[in-house]
């Protein structure tokens, strides 16, 4: 795994684990259990600030896996397969493509052989992908504890902050699912890529035969 890849994972547990921690310091506000001190959020530490980030990471990468179900929603069953019949169909008068979705991996494994920069680019789509899903994931939750408040309080304004927050889930969900897209082209683009021969598709023009100089003469 290249560093910038490193990176974009670390980013795609960090910023989904913030909304978990946003999500269930909520949800005990909601129950009593804690109060909101903006004074003493705004007084953190940065010994403390690394324990949040240490704390988000890991909530990101635990709770990805019920991400994964809420994500089941708007990825549906067999989206890999879609795509792939989808850019088959595209190519289908000019290319033979004797591949499964399920051989992605393979194909980014050899991409990864011939570029690892490009690898990368590719792979950031699937990053970004798993971080969308964790933030609509956590706004989900957050969405839960804002209805437990509402049916609590009974406050209109907690009704409408319902609405919003699911709202932003269900767009955030819905970009996820644009980057998985992405991700899955990009394997199936620059594996035909590869077998596209530019020697035989760009040529430099001929210039044109001279005509004889005996018939200017004439």
């Amino acid at each position: 795994m290249n560093v910038r890849l490193g990176i974009y994972e670390i980013f795609s547990r960090i910023v989904p684990g913030g909304f978990y921690i946003a999500a269930i310091y909520q949800f005990l506000a909601v129950l009593g259990l804690v109060s909101l001190d903006w004074q003493a959020i705004n007084n953190i530490s940065i010994i403390s600030s690394i324990g949040l980030i240490i704390i988000a990471y890991i909530l990101g990468e635990a709770l990805d896996r019920f991400a994964v179900i809420w994500f089941r929603i708007f990825k549906k069953r067999g989206f890999s397969h879609r795509v792939l019949a989808e850019f088959k169909q595209s190519h289908q008068d000019r290319w033979n493509l004797d591949i499964s979705d399920s051989e992605w991996p393979v194909m980014l494994a050899y991409i990864r052989t011939k570029s690892l920069e490009l690898a990368g680019e590719i792979e950031r789509h699937n990053a970004l992908s798993i971080m969308l899903r964790n933030v609509s994931f956590g706004l989900l939750l957050m969405t839960i504890s804002s209805a437990i408040q509402f049916f609590l309080v009974r406050n209109v304004s907690n009704f409408l902050l319902i609405i919003v927050l699911l709202l932003l889930s269900i767009l955030i969900g819905r970009e996820a699912v644009k980057f998985r897209r992405w991700f899955y082209e990009g394997i199936f683009q620059t594996t035909l890529a590869y077998r596209f021969d530019l020697e035989n598709k760009v040529k430099p023009v001929q210039p044109a035969p001279k005509r004889n100089k005996e018939k200017q003469n004439e």
